[in-house]
């Protein structure tokens, strides 16, 4: 059977950005799928938490996020080139206290049966080996499809985190480094341009 050619679905466009509401709707569907609920849980997480790509997600190693031998988790996380689009390194910061709740849950769910080597893929496959980028991408879309949410994929939490920092005012410089865009043009591009986020930018306008 051939390998699906080009890039994998919801990599690329217009993915939706998601309301608070959607958000807790897609979480709600990964927490009520049995046992593989923990991983949806956490793959959503980091999807949305640090804005990883489909193919960084598939990268990622137990030992990015876990080290030493009580499995401590990181606040650093470092994307090594092969991991990343265009094979740029850079880090991203594991400081949001939500996030890290549902990595420590992930932490204590995984090593129930047993401390995953530190080359184990952080998010494995069902049959237990690494995800691809296609597969983690075809992972998300399934999960934006149950939840109802039209026009959502893998690039959702992207499009979600880099928007939502814009909305609180953070500048375009340090979005970008977050996003690990080499150009502050590519981040604006982006950013969602919605009524309700332009509306606010205008009402402390004075004269």
């Amino acid at each position: 059977m051939s390998k699906p050619r080009g890039r994998p679905p919801g990599t690329s466009g217009r993915a939706a950005v998601l309301t608070p509401a959607q958000v807790r709707q897609v979480f709600k569907v990964a927490r009520s799928r049995g046992r593989h609920a923990a991983r949806a849980e956490a793959v959503l997480a980091v999807s949305i938490g640090l804005g990883l790509r489909a193919k960084e997600l598939a990268a990622l190693k137990w030992s990015d996020f876990y080290q030493g031998e009580n499995n401590v988790l990181r606040v650093t996380v470092h994307l090594a080139s092969t991991y990343t689009k265009g094979g740029r390194t850079r880090d991203v910061f594991v400081s949001s206290p939500a996030l890290r709740g549902v990595l420590k849950r992930y932490r204590q769910t995984r090593m129930v049966s047993g401390t995953p080597r530190p080359n184990a893929p952080l998010f494995p496959s069902q049959k237990v080996g690494a995800m691809t980028a296609y597969s983690m991408a075809r992972f998300l879309k399934t999960l934006y499809i149950e939840a109802g949410i039209a026009g959502a994929s893998s690039h959702s939490g992207r499009r979600t985190l880099i928007t939502r920092l814009a909305e609180r005012g953070v500048d375009l410089k340090a979005i970008a480094q977050i996003a690990g865009h080499t150009s502050i043009r590519t981040t604006a591009v982006y950013v969602e341009a919605n009524p309700t986020r332009l509306a606010r930018i205008l009402q402390d306008v004075s004269f």
